[in-house]
């Protein structure tokens, strides 16, 4: 056990214990209590603090991001019949979700008709994400002809990505690509390792390099979530944008394929970078990580004043849940991988913050968004964006981070 480690271990300990316990005695079986749609199949995500459903329409990303949670649970966990059996749910909803062309619709109406088709390549990430590691949970289950149609997934998805109009869908400023198009292939081919080894090893690693030092850039040394197509910057519009969460949540993907791709130094990178975040995004009064902000002023142009999710207006400096579980994986491997005190103690006040202003004391999922102040802006904990994903991945990833190190 390294110094680093032995200095911080009771602290570690009791993390580690914590997020265990959060996980599996009250965020899992919240979602597993609520997530399947007994009559049609599919996940249903709207869900208020009494539990009730009060939007019945499907999201398509939830059918790659349930999958996802439940498969990556019992790889962590242990198999369980509850889990796999949820994950299942959505192996079994692919076909009714499929528009065809390797493509997956991004909303379905309760009883499974298409409301909004193959808009989103990021639908297509998701779903190809979960069924990976459904089929890698289902071990010596899974059976050739599933995982070579993942397999021909997955290369449709390379290929869509290299389409004009699929991009143009996520980034219609042609002048820019965006991060999240990268970062989120970069996430599924670190994936694909599961099954697939090394094929995709050369992708992965023109996608972390994008990443690391393509749109964040060392000239303005910010993280920007939109560069030209080329990877430069451009500040004007959108190209002024630092997304927090966007940017924490790439830095720690690119973490994990650090040692897939034999490229340590990938470490240090992320933790300048993420440097680069806490300096403009940390909310130095009330603690938290802001929306997203301006690379250069802070308050961002007046079109990025706010977000609207699900109509709820979400101002740049509100927080966000999902922000919040990026930065807590974000610091809390970096601090590890790096042994860097300041990311420790940063990791160690936003947890806090979370477990202070964020998590429901009723049922233990974290509410959706809280003003700058952490004063309550809606405390659904399920929305079309908020169902079984970014909190019991953060949590699980906590609890692997922290036991690793603390048996290493």
């Amino acid at each position: 056990m390294n110094a680093f480690v032995q200095k911080h271990r009771a602290q570690m300990e009791a993390i580690a214990a914590q997020c265990r316990t959060s996980l599996l005695d009250r965020v899992v079986p919240f979602w597993a209590s609520l997530i399947v749609d007994p009559v049609n199949g599919g996940y249903r995500t709207c869900f208020d603090t009494s539990k009730a459903l009060y939007n019945p329409n499907k999201h398509g990303w939830f059918l790659g991001r349930t999958m996802y949670t439940f498969s990556v649970l019992c790889q962590e966990f242990g198999v369980k019949a509850e889990w796999m059996d949820i994950a299942k749910a959505g192996f079994d909803f692919m076909k009714t979700a499929s528009v065809g062309d390797g493509r997956f619709a991004l909303m379905l109406s309760p009883d499974n008709r298409v409301i909004s088709g193959a808009q989103s390549i990021f639908t297509d990430h998701f779903a190809i994400k979960g069924l990976i590691n459904y089929l890698y949970s289902l071990g010596e289950k899974a059976s050739q002809e599933e995982i070579e149609h993942a397999r021909a997934l997955l290369d449709r998805l390379l290929e869509h990505l290299e389409s004009p109009d699929v991009i143009l869908a996520e980034c219609p400023d042609t002048r820019f690509q965006k991060h999240a198009v990268n970062f989120m292939t970069l996430a599924v081919l670190t994936e694909s390792t599961k099954l697939f080894g090394s094929a995709y090893h050369d992708r992965l690693l023109e996608c972390v390099n994008r990443s690391l030092y393509q749109f964040a850039n060392d000239e303005i040394g910010a993280p920007l979530e939109y560069v030209t197509p080329e990877g430069k910057p451009l500040p004007i519009g959108p190209g002024r944008l630092i997304d927090a969460g966007h940017t924490m949540e790439s830095l720690w993907f690119a973490m994990e394929a650090a040692p897939l791709l034999d490229h340590p130094e990938w470490n240090a990178r992320a933790a300048q970078v993420l440097d680069w975040v806490i300096d403009r995004c940390w909310d130095q009064e009330y603690g938290g990580f802001l929306q997203h902000v301006d690379y250069e002023h802070g308050k961002p142009e007046e079109m990025y004043l706010t977000t609207n999710y699900e109509g709820t207006p979400v101002a740049w400096d509100d927080k966000i849940w999902w922000v919040q579980a990026e930065g807590l994986i974000a610091l809390c491997m970096s601090a590890v991988n790096n042994q860097s005190e300041a990311h420790w103690d940063l990791f160690v006040q936003l947890y806090q913050y979370v477990c202070q202003h964020f998590v429901s004391p009723d049922h233990g999922e974290w509410y959706s968004f809280l003003h700058r102040d952490a004063s309550m802006l809606s405390d659904l904990p399920g929305t079309m964006h908020k169902g079984p994903y970014h909190v019991p991945r953060c949590l699980m990833m906590l609890v692997r981070i922290l036991e690793e190190a603390l048996h290493a």
